[in-house]
C-alpha cells in the first residue's frame, strides 16, 4: 500500500496549482520543498502580468495565496529536500534525508536556478557584491551605483525595483537590444539614472572584502565599471538532476514530455521550468500543474 496518491517536487506556483488540482479532485497529495511554499517566487517583486491582477501584485502575495487556498483544499505539505527518485512495480519512492515515502504518481516541478557568469571573482564576491535578487538584497545598496548583468525580464524587473533605491543603474547587456518585454524597456529607460552597455560581455569581478568594479569588454574594447553591487540574471539552469537515469534530458536540462506533462515513464509528469519549450512564465507554469494534477488523475482512474 501506498502512502499517497501524488506526490509533488517542488513548492513553486507549478507545484503549489498541481497540488490545488489534485487535493479538489480528492486524491492523498503531499508536496516536498526545501524552502516553504513559493519557491523562489517569494523573491519575485512586483508581477504585472498575472491575469486577474490589474494593479499588479508581489511574489510573496501570489506565492501566500495559492498555497493557502491548496492548503485548504487538502494539501498536506513536507519541508525537506528530495535526494532520490525510483521506481518499481508501478510505486515511486521518494527520498529524502528523514525518510522515504511512497506514491503512486509524481509530478517534478522543481523549477530551476539562476545560471552563473562563470568569469573570475564571481564566486568571491557573491553575497559580498553579487546577488541574483535585488527585492531581498535592494537596501543593502541605497543610493550606490550598481549593475544589471541582463536583459531579459528578469533583469528588467528587478532593476525597476532597484530605480527607487540606488544612486545609478547601469545594464550590461551581451545583445544588441533587450530580450524582456516592451513595456518594462520602456518603463526602466525612462529613469535618468539608468544607462545600458549593449554588446558587452563581463570579464571579471573586482575588490577586496566586498565588489568595487566589473571589467566589461563593449563592442570588442575593454571598459571598468566602478559598482558596488552586481545583479545576476543571466539564464536559468533547470533543476532536472534527480530524473538522470529516469527520462531524456537534453543538453540545456530540460526534460522531455508530453502535452499533458507526462513523460516516458507511467505516473511521472512534470511541470514548469523544467520541462522542454517551456515559456517560464507564472501563468504558463500554473498551465503546468493544473495539466499534470488532471493528468495523474486521470491515469490513477485507470
Amino acid at each position: 500500500m501506498t502512502d499517497f496518491d501524488v506526490a509533488i517536487l517542488g513548492g513553486g506556483l507549478a507545484g503549489l496549482t498541481a497540488g490545488l488540482y489534485a487535493a479538489r479532485e480528492g486524491l492523498n497529495v503531499t508536496l516536498f520543498d526545501q524552502m516553504g511554499p513559493g519557491g523562489q517566487l517569494n523573491n519575485v517583486g512586483q508581477i504585472d502580468n498575472f491575469p486577474g491582477f490589474p494593479n499588479g501584485t508581489t511574489g510573496t502575495e501570489l506565492a501566500s495565496s495559492t498555497a493557502e487556498q491548496a492548503l485548504n483544499a487538502g494539501l498536506q505539505f513536507q519541508f525537506g529536500e528530495v535526494s532520490g527518485l525510483t521506481t518499481s512495480e508501478n510505486v515511486w519512492s521518494v527520498q529524502t534525508m528523514m525518510e522515504t515515502v511512497t506514491s503512486k504518481t509524481v509530478i517534478v516541478a522543481l523549477g530551476s536556478t539562476f545560471a552563473k557568469l562563470n568569469v573570475p571573482g564571481e564566486d568571491n564576491f557573491f553575497g559580498k557584491g553579487i546577488s541574483n535578487c535585488a527585492t531581498c538584497d535592494g537596501d543593502f545598496f541605497r543610493d550606490e551605483d550598481v549593475a544589471i548583468i541582463g536583459a531579459g525580464d528578469s533583469a528588467l524587473d528587478e532593476a525597476l525595483h532597484l530605480t527607487d533605491i540606488v544612486r545609478s543603474i547601469t545594464v550590461i547587456n551581451k545583445n544588441e537590444d533587450f530580450t524582456g518585454t516592451f513595456v518594462n524597456r520602456d518603463k526602466l529607460l525612462s529613469f535618468d539614472k539608468v544607462t545600458v552597455e549593449h554588446n558587452a560581455v563581463v570579464q571579471a569581478l573586482h575588490g577586496d572584502d566586498q565588489l568595487k568594479s566589473i571589467t566589461v569588454i563593449v563592442d570588442g574594447n575593454e571598459k571598468k565599471l566602478d559598482v558596488t553591487g552586481a545583479f545576476v540574471f543571466v539564464g536559468l539552469v533547470p533543476n532536472s538532476n534527480i530524473l538522470e537515469g529516469l527520462l531524456d534530458i537534453d543538453a540545456a536540462g530540460h526534460v522531455e514530455c508530453n502535452i499533458d506533462m507526462s513523460t516516458a515513464q507511467p505516473g511521472l509528469y512534470v511541470a514548469g521550468d523544467i520541462r522542454q519549450y517551456s515559456s517560464r512564465q507564472l501563468v504558463s507554469v500554473a498551465g503546468d500543474g493544473a495539466t499534470a494534477a488532471i493528468s495523474a488523475r486521470d491515469y490513477l482512474r485507470k
